[in-house]
């Protein structure tokens, strides 16, 4: 089956909203982007249908569950823009902070800064991954370099990773502690207000 069938029923599925948008700016994000998937699905001659879109879900991990505070996050692999590539299960004896985020997503561009300042505090006992939710990577080196991003931001243009997540809308964060979910959060406010949401919760798991 045609990859783009398949991100644009994740893209419909996962991230059905962008955090704290107006619903007016949440439909036109998420139009533009599907419209964009399934156009290139046309192009290659793959007829987007309901057997189609039955097909790409059933693709999808069966055993994935919307997440809550206590489970197990699930262990994932990824690149990362530096080049390196990242496990989840690698950070075990860490706290890692885990976000999910478009460049597309005005909330989730506007708390990056709070990423860069905790990165910055230097705390060894944690780690910051931002995920990318399906852009390609030539977007999202652009974005990185033109804003001189340090932490660790990773690629998921096919949405694998996402299916893990799933969540209403993005910036989608988990705090998570040795494995375990200890705080999530889904939307964003300015990136102070974030830090501060962000280092609360981090010192909490330290306690």
């Amino acid at each position: 089956m045609n990859k783009w069938v398949s991100i644009a029923v994740i893209l419909m599925v996962i991230l059905a909203g962008c955090g704290e948008l107006t619903e007016e700016a949440k439909e036109e994000d998420t139009v533009v982007v599907v419209t964009e998937a399934v156009t290139e699905a046309a192009d290659d001659e793959t007829e987007v249908t309901t057997e189609t879109a039955t097909e790409a879900a059933t693709e999808a991990p069966q055993d994935i569950k919307v997440l809550e505070k206590g489970d197990k996050a699930p262990d994932f692999t990824a690149q990362l823009v530096n080049g390196e590539t990242v496990k989840l299960s690698d950070y075990s004896d860490k706290i890692v902070l885990l976000n999910f985020w478009a460049t597309w997503c005005p909330p989730c561009v506007g708390e990056m800064p709070a990423f860069e300042r905790l990165k910055n505090d230097g705390d060894d006992d944690l780690v910051i991954l931002c995920v990318n939710c399906m852009d390609d990577k030539t977007t999202v080196d652009k974005f990185v370099q033109d804003n001189g991003y340090t932490f660790n931001i990773a690629y998921d243009e096919d949405g694998s990773i996402e299916m893990y997540y799933p969540t209403n809308g993005i910036p989608y964060t988990l705090v998570i502690n040795k494995g375990e979910v200890a705080e999530i959060y889904v939307g964003a406010a300015d990136a102070d207000t974030q830090y501060n949401e962000y280092k609360n919760a981090i010192e909490q798991c330290k306690k």
